[in-house]
């Protein structure tokens, strides 16, 4: 496999080739521009944590985009039925990051459409545009970048915030695939989340 088409960044690049030694990595992905990351986590009842890169609930494969800046994720629960928490910000970061910084969720606004998300971010004379497709049974809200604690403490923080964040939860039942893509629209990148698994498989067989 080439290992530069698995790579969008370090922090995923695990979940490829085999492992990272780190302890303390948190499981998430970001824009090789730097215009947004996503993090998972898990929700038990009334406790949740973010996901590291030694979890072993889940099997996650995640690929870049041949036609665009961007990436592919599937999400595939191996266990028992569960509740996934997910958050996307941070879209005005200068390098990917590894965690959403509240400093560069300022100006980001989110539009969701079903799973369809648009957010825009930037100065307005410098508007730029990452549009993320999210699995159709998330529950989302804009939420407070500051609260990240726990992915639940995210979810239930109010929108009230000069940092606004997406959080969401989903159940992700035994068995099933969930898919997440976030990218930068363009002609031959306009994508549905309909068309996401046929996507992943196409990046998978990528040389």
């Amino acid at each position: 496999m080439n290992s530069l088409k698995s790579f969008v960044t370090g922090i995923f690049l695990w979940s490829i080739l085999g492992g990272i030694s780190a302890q303390d990595k948190a499981l998430s992905f970001s824009m090789p521009d730097a215009s947004g990351t996503l993090r998972l986590g898990i929700i038990e009842n009334d406790s949740s944590r973010w996901l590291d890169a030694k979890q072993e609930h889940l099997n996650i494969h995640c690929y870049s985009l041949s036609d665009t800046k961007g990436f592919i994720l599937e999400i595939e629960n191996k266990t028992e039925d569960i509740t996934l928490g997910w958050a996307f910000g941070g879209c005005d970061a200068i390098t990917p990051e590894t965690y959403i910084q509240p400093q560069y969720c300022k100006d980001n606004v989110f539009n969701v459409e079903g799973t369809q998300v648009t957010i825009y971010h930037g100065k307005v004379m410098q508007l730029k545009v990452t549009n993320l497709i999210v699995p159709p049974a998330s529950s989302i809200r804009l939420s407070d970048g500051h609260k990240q604690h726990t992915p639940l403490e995210l979810f239930t923080s109010g929108k009230k915030t000069d940092a606004p964040v997406l959080a969401a939860t989903c159940l992700i039942r035994k068995g099933e695939k969930l898919y997440f893509c976030a990218y930068k629209q363009n002609a031959k990148a306009d994508y549905a989340d309909y068309m996401l698994p046929e996507l992943f498989h196409k990046e998978k067989q990528q040389p």
